[in-house]
């Protein structure tokens, strides 16, 4: 209970001098905003930058709400325009010129900066920098000298991308494509336009209101945290934090205290596709603000929901998905873009008891070993809401060339490595002539996802009985600890997620993600782990010759990488279909990465809840979405905090008439517990 007032108070605290102000100027009440949205969400979210929300599914429908992209899938699959208004096709073939030109929608970021094709140009160019490292790169390699600019053969200015008007793009391609095709990539979240000024001051520009901005419905309103070092101390290990020590000698590694985010709230872009002037406030987005809460217990949970303080559930708690009033009222989607998966670095050096260590799993019979040791049934069961794995290829993403149906039920192989054996699995590692008991690793795993912590447990079971001595490394978000030379300051207020950290720098033995989709497009799943496809920044020690760099397990076949290069030749997207499940073929028996279950889309929606509020692609969309019956959602919130907390009162006088107040009488929000309209604040000296 104590957790639970501690939040109560900190966000009616936080709120009060904004209402105070308002009602002490005396000002006119302006146009009614709309409804609150309360949301639940299990997984925290810690870093928004559309490029980078390919780790964990939840992420990803949180940051298309929060970023625009120029195409949409619809509930049929269909390509729709989104930010794009218009484009043109322009072929001459007797001069090689094969050009798209793209019409902008007449719409804004959350600054009220009107979106240009600037921000497309910078957006993509930042993807294809030699030295970055950003998988979705391969989606535009049909640009003219977009690859080789990624392989530094030429220039990032001489990349086919001009912004002909401020609302205009034309794109230049190498040859003839199939248009369909590149339509369907410019659907990525990875491909949504970004703005210099904003994402160019800092790595972590996408962590806080303050220091980013919206292209889509909804913006990044406010964000909470706690620190446990005045309350668990549970710390986390830095193993890249490099510090000097008190004689002066450099020291790598230490551990700071966990700080994680409680809430954060999601509201309103009021400029997104309005007339600021004109139109009224709702013309676009209907809800005011979309709450969201990542802290409460399942116990609170439940109570809210059964109470109708929560209106939309986005990922199930792992005790409530059996047996439950909430897993009663769940909706499976049947498609998922993301299978939970496992990479294996073939460059980490796993202690063998030698001084050395070994590269185990450059071993390819020790990754079959490992895959086929994992009792993926078991891993079902604890979830519930997954299936087995039978590919890498998530069960959302398209049959080449078709929307009608899906890579998965195209593809009829049996991949001999994703059933499970423990005995054959023990016979691999004889072939390979390990003794596992000499072997001592580590599965990381992200401490603040529960269900992925789950799948970790039962999968080190599993290697544990062949031998292994392995354990599972939870690890989670620290307080920052990174100089930044714009402030010249260590800012407090944001996360250093050091998984993130581990995942993006291959620091890793082996560890557990979800592997979503760029794309519904399978070359966008299959083509990072081609070296010429990875995305990587090249490799220029050597100053005489940048060299590609493989994928981040270390995976470098050349068979797989020829026939990707095929693949990437076949210019019609129908006639790439038998070499794509061909390629997944060969990952399935090499198993740079184990896919572990396919994710199910499992959520929870209030009946009182209007509106569409998923699409095809599983983002999500409250973009005309409001609550029937709102007054009696505002007075069963006021029941609920009589009912469970009628020992809060706030007894200390304000400024501004407010002598004496209990939460439901003055606050306009009481965040992570329920959200009351402005219409329902009390006015300074006014009893309600």
């Amino acid at each position: 209970m104590t957790k639970r007032i501690f939040a109560l108070l900190l966000c009616a605290a936080t709120l009060l001098s904004c209402l105070t102000f308002i009602g002490c100027a005396g000002e006119d009440k302006e146009e009614d905003k709309g409804q609150y949205i309360t949301t639940y969400l299990t997984d925290n979210v810690y870093d928004l930058d559309p490029a980078k929300a390919y780790t964990n599914e939840a992420l990803a429908n949180v940051v298309s709400l929060m970023f625009d992209t120029l195409f949409k899938l619809d509930e049929n699959g269909k390509v729709k325009k989104s930010l794009v208004k218009e484009y043109i096709i322009e072929e001459n073939a007797a001069a090689g010129e094969y050009t798209m030109k793209l019409y902008l929608n007449d719409t804004c970021w959350s600054d009220g900066t009107k979106i240009s094709a600037n921000d497309i140009v910078y957006a993509w160019k930042r993807l294809l920098e030699v030295d970055a490292n950003y998988e979705a790169a391969a989606l535009l390699f049909d640009i003219k000298n977009a690859r080789a600019a990624k392989e530094g053969d030429a220039s990032i200015d001489d990349v086919g991308i001009y912004p002909a008007e401020q609302q205009m793009l034309e794109i230049n391609f190498e040859g003839k494509i199939d248009y369909d095709q590149f339509l369907l990539n410019l659907t990525s979240l990875a491909l949504a336009p970004l703005r210099d000024d904003i994402v160019s001051k800092s790595d972590d520009w996408a962590k806080k209101p303050g220091t980013m901005v919206c292209s889509g419905p909804f913006k990044l309103g406010r964000i909470n945290m706690k620190n446990t070092k005045e309350t668990t101390g549970e710390t986390y290990f830095d193993e890249n934090y490099t510090y000097k020590d008190g004689y002066g000698f450099e020291q790598v590694g230490k551990s700071f205290a966990q700080q994680s985010i409680t809430d954060f709230m999601l509201e309103r872009n009021m400029y997104y596709y309005r007339d600021y002037e004109e139109d009224r406030l709702k013309k676009s987005v209907t809800p005011y603000k979309i709450c969201v809460d990542c802290s409460l217990t399942d116990e609170q949970l439940t109570a809210m929901y059964d109470a109708g303080m929560v209106m939309y559930i986005s990922d199930v708690p792992l005790a409530l998905r059996k047996n439950s009033t909430i897993a009663n009222d769940v909706e499976i989607a049947d498609k998922s873009t993301s299978t939970n998966s496992i990479y294996l670095n073939q460059n980490a050096i796993i202690d063998d008891g030698s001084e050395e260590g070994a590269k185990l799993f450059a071993d390819a019979k020790v990754r079959q070993a490992l895959s086929l040791a994992i009792d993926r049934a078991a891993i079902v069961d604890a979830v519930v809401y997954a299936e087995a794995a039978t590919g890498l290829v998530p069960s959302s993403v398209f049959e080449a060339g078709s929307r009608k149906t899906t890579f998965r039920d195209a593809c009829n192989a049996t991949y001999e490595f994703l059933g499970t054996d423990v005995d054959r699995a023990k016979n691999l590692l004889k072939e390979a002539g390990i003794n596992a008991s000499k072997y001592t690793f580590e599965l990381t795993v992200a401490a603040y996802d529960e269900v992925h912590c789950a799948i970790a447990d039962i999968i080190v079971e599993n290697w544990k009985a062949l031998g292994f001595n392995v354990s599972a490394k939870k690890i989670g978000t620290i307080e920052n600890n990174d100089w930044y030379k714009y402030t010249e300051s260590v800012p407090a207020d944001i996360c250093d997620d050091l998984y993130a950290e581990e995942l993006r720098l291959g620091t890793f033995d082996a560890i557990i993600f979800d592997y979503v989709a760029f794309s519904a497009d399978p070359f966008s799943v299959l083509a990072p782990f081609a070296k010429p496809f990875s995305g990587r920044g090249m490799d220029m020690s050597n100053p005489d010759e940048y060299l590609l760099t493989p994928h981040i397990t270390g995976y470098d076949s050349e068979e797989y990488n020829a026939l990707m290069e095929e693949i990437f030749a076949q210019k019609t997207i129908a006639d790439r279909a038998e070499n794509l499940r061909k390629a997944e073929g060969i990952l399935m028996n090499d198993l740079p990465i184990i896919p572990v279950v396919y994710n199910q889309t499992a959520t929870v929606t209030n009946s009182k809840l209007k509106g569409e509020t998923m699409n095809y692609y599983n983002t999500l969309q409250f973009k005309k979405c409001k609550i029937g019956s709102y007054d009696k959602y505002l007075e069963a919130g006021k029941k609920y905090i009589t009912d469970n907390f009628s020992e809060l009162k706030f007894t200390e006088a304000t400024e501004c008439a407010y002598k004496e107040f209990d939460l439901f009488k003055t606050a306009n929000t009481i965040y992570s517990q329920f959200f009351l309209d402005e219409k329902e604040a009390a006015k300074p000296g006014e009893a309600k």
